[in-house]
């Protein structure tokens, strides 16, 4: 077992030791609530649709999940035959965007390496875009090492880290000895990714591995469509105004109406739809949404469809996750240990808290595996900081678990919802090109 999976079980361990004791919900008003959401909750907001580690918090549960597309077995094939990239078959034949990279040859096979007594790290290959990369990594270490959360960089010639964020997503496989994680990490530059010579950085329990390669890959330039139209879903406002095509994604910048009485969480079925009528949706596998500065500004994620010509473009969409602003947060007093606000459907039960340790159980759809939850704000609407979170699925339940630092706050608490099963509809169809 990982680590972190061992460290997920101890937490439950723990947690589960106390029990809940039986009193009457009550009703709480936050001070400060509203302007600390504005602040902070869209501007951290980052969705995901496989279980990642990043700079903003560590995933402690590695679960992939892969959506079910038509794929030439012939470039599944094709895939496997890339020394290394066996094992990242199913990530790629399952977006679209990285397939096309690769079937239109901006895919750079490197293979190398760098190690270590007890770890080795390959960098397979990659594929980039105008600001952004994806570096697939294979990564072997001991088996029963206990490893912290690794952190990822790539750096310049002049050893300055040119990456803002990334996101990581891995499976697993096991030995007797060793454990060996296919990784794929999406990196965000802060400037346009350089050809030349780079240094991709690992590091883990204050261990570092440099690996130095060179990217040959040919530069390629986002195309960019400003939009400027707005959408009214059952009186909610909704302003496209931007659409961005890369190589490995399309951005769709979108700005909800501060005068709008409902929290927009989501969209369930936004993508385009080019001139032959092929659909291009949100990513299987890496972040799909994430906020901007401005707190009414979200940026949501496609697949690309950036090498395939089509003179017709549109995007679409029907349904919206959406709930009354006034409802879309869970209060939690950790002292008493109990629940004292939720939204209507009272989704959130069995909560247990066990020093800084909570677990919160949410009833969930079928195939429903979104993190409700991104950031944790005390009475005073300050953030309080997170150690470490996570969660485990099943059909019909997610259990999901915080580590909140060592601190002091006021209670109670205040959970933002990012995801929760309430919805809105319409029928919105917007030209592109």
């Amino acid at each position: 077992m990982h680590d972190e999976e061992k460290n997920l079980e101890k937490w439950k361990e723990e947690i589960e030791k106390n029990e809940i004791q039986d009193e009457e919900l009550e009703t709480a008003i936050l001070e400060g609530y509203k302007q600390a959401k504005d602040n902070k909750m869209k501007k951290k907001r980052r969705f995901v649709k496989r279980s990642v580690w990043t700079t903003v918090a560590a995933a402690i549960l590695l679960i992939t999940f892969v959506t079910s597309i038509r794929v030439s077995p012939a470039f599944a094939n094709a895939v496997a035959s890339i020394p290394g990239m066996a094992g990242f078959v199913d990530t790629i034949q399952n977006d679209k965007g990285l397939r096309l990279a690769i079937e239109n040859e901006h895919f750079q096979e490197l293979g190398v390496s760098e190690e270590t007594e007890d770890m080795k790290v390959t960098l397979e290959g990659m594929i980039t875009d105008e600001t952004a990369m994806i570096a697939f990594l294979t990564i072997e270490m001991d088996r029963f090492a206990d490893h912290s959360r690794p952190e990822y960089r790539i750096l310049d010639l002049q050893g300055k880290v040119i990456v803002t964020s990334n996101s990581v997503g891995a499976s697993f496989e096991y030995t007797d000895t060793r454990t060996i994680a296919t990784t794929e990490v999406e990196f965000e530059l802060n400037r346009t990714v350089p050809s030349g010579k780079l240094l991709l950085e690992y590091e883990v329990n204050d261990e570092i591995i440099q690996i130095p390669f060179e990217n040959t890959l040919q530069p390629i330039r986002k195309e960019q469509y400003i939009i400027n139209e707005t959408a009214i879903v059952e009186g909610q406002k909704i302003h496209i105004r931007s659409v961005t095509i890369g190589s490995l994604k399309t951005a769709v910048e979108v700005e909800f109406d501060e005068e709008n009485t409902k929290e927009i969480l989501g969209f369930e079925d936004l993508k385009l739809i080019d001139g032959s009528g092929e659909t291009w949706s949100s990513i299987s596998n890496g972040v799909t949404a994430r906020g901007t500065d401005n707190s009414n500004v979200m940026i949501y994620y496609l697949q690309s469809n950036y090498f395939k010509e089509s003179d017709h473009l549109t995007l679409t969409f029907n349904k919206l996750m959406a709930m009354d602003k006034n409802e879309a947060f869970v209060v939690i007093d950790t002292e008493k240990k109990k629940i004292i606000r939720q939204p209507p459907l009272n989704l959130f039960s069995n909560l247990t808290v066990n020093g800084s340790f909570i677990e919160i159980e949410m009833k969930s759809e079928k195939g429903n595996h979104h993190d409700p939850f991104s950031i944790v704000l005390d009475a005073n609407g300050n953030e309080v900081e997170s150690n470490a979170k996570g969660s485990m699925s099943s059909e019909e339940k997610m259990n999901i678990y915080f580590k909140l630092a060592e601190k002091p706050f006021e209670n109670p608490i205040t959970l933002p919802l990012i995801s929760y099963p309430a919805y809105i509809n319409g029928n919105v169809t917007i030209k592109i090109k």
